[in-house]
């Protein structure tokens, strides 16, 4: 037994540091923990479940959305309350045009107490937790979740049962769990620029349908959050180009790959390569980027920054990024850990401003995404993290 959650996380940084380019320091005792890991842990390797591939659409949704929004609420309400809550990735929205097994379901749990939360779920889905989290127990969960990381505790591969239409279906989920505050903060700041990066791109909100105030108001905090978080994405994006006629299409790849900038998934092949593209180009995306950017592009129109035209080649982007005030008043927009380089990013005829801004990016991106990764050790348990892992190379493999 470890004689503190610390030393708990050395002991299986032997196995997972040197993926990252480290030398373990820690002790011989990790293989103990593995193996009761790994005996703990209900493995389900080779899954033939059976899918719902024929589900009645709500014939409002957007083409690229796979998942309903009743199966989407019938998910959350398998769980404690939350404040606010999204769906998002392969299963929820459509990243390649040709028909597929539908894919795991990615959903996101904002809460104001996330001590409460984990509590409240252990008694209800305790089997979700690692070994290790539930030896812990529920202060150890909350402290893992809110000091390593994005500050996100995730749960992949959890099989849910959803009553629809007098039929049982089974769907595939992966769940990650923010605080409200955390999220908001990531928005606001994007001091790990990962849920907020995952917010530049579309998501499905989840409607919660609550008739608690307090939790009403948390959500319009972080949709107001949210606001500022994409008026940065797109400062940021246009600080990136040289030219001053820019294709829509071709910003929101922009906005979808600042997420990824220094990512090392990205580098190693765990991401596929062509993921930014598939998120703006697949069929009806498109129309969902339009749709969640079309008020930010008309503020940037009213400031006399940019303006949106219709032509044979598609809509565009107009602006003059040589002009410095111009670029002055966009880097105004960024969050405040990048308005601190703002005479660099800014820049001068030489064009450096858009290669430090990419550097800096990728210094927010890079550690928070290692560090997220080397989380899911202990949060999803050893067994789980790697069947992930592995899914995510075959995906970056398959292209």
């Amino acid at each position: 037994m470890y004689t503190s959650y610390r030393d708990a996380i050395c002991l299986v940084e032997g196995i997972i540091m040197p993926i990252f380019g480290r030398t373990s320091r820690c002790t011989n005792l990790t293989s103990l923990i593995i193996k009761q890991n790994l005996c703990t842990i209900p493995i389900t390797i080779n899954s033939f479940r059976t899918f719902a591939t024929t589900t009645t659409k709500d014939s409002t949704i957007p083409k690229a959305q796979l998942t309903t929004n009743d199966e989407l609420t019938s998910i959350v309400n398998q769980f404690p309350p939350q404040d606010y809550a999204f769906g998002y990735g392969s299963g929820v929205l459509r990243q390649q045009s040709t028909a597929a097994n539908p894919s795991m379901i990615d959903i996101i749990f904002a809460v104001d107490n996330p001590n409460t939360w984990h509590e409240h779920n252990l008694q209800k889905h305790a089997y979700h937790y690692s070994y290790m989290a539930r030896l812990g127990g529920v202060n150890f969960i909350t402290w893992l979740q809110t000091n390593f990381g994005a500050k996100i505790y995730f749960h992949p591969f959890v099989d849910i049962n959803l009553q629809l239409n007098n039929d049982t279906i089974q769907r595939q989920i992966k769940y990650g769990l923010v605080s409200t505050d955390d999220l908001i903060q990531d928005l606001l700041k994007w001091d790990y620029l990962y849920l907020a990066g995952r917010m530049h791109k579309p998501i499905v909100s989840i409607d919660l349908k609550s008739n608690d105030a307090l939790r009403n108001d948390r959500a319009d905090e972080i949709e107001e959050a949210q606001r500022i978080n994409l008026l940065s994405a797109v400062s940021a994006s246009l600080l990136l180009y040289n030219n001053n006629t820019i294709p829509t299409s071709q910003l929101y790849n922009t906005i979808a790959s600042l997420s990824y900038t220094g990512d090392f998934r990205m580098q190693t092949g765990a991401e596929d390569p062509n993921k930014v593209k598939k998120l703006v180009e697949t069929p009806g995306m498109l129309d969902l980027w339009d749709d969640k950017y079309s008020d930010t592009l008309d503020k940037l129109q009213k400031l006399g920054l940019s303006s949106v035209n219709s032509s044979s080649k598609g809509k565009q982007l107009e602006t003059n990024l040589t002009d410095m005030s111009i670029r002055k008043q966009l880097v105004q927009h960024l969050p405040p850990r990048l308005r601190q380089h703002s005479d660099s990013i800014v820049g001068s005829s030489d064009n450096k401003g858009s290669s430090i801004l990419r550097e800096e990016l990728a210094n927010i991106v890079s550690p928070a995404a290692k560090s997220q990764s080397i989380k899911g050790f202990f949060t999803a348990g050893v067994v789980k993290s790697w069947r992930y892992a592995l899914a995510k190379l075959k995906k970056g493999r398959i292209k």
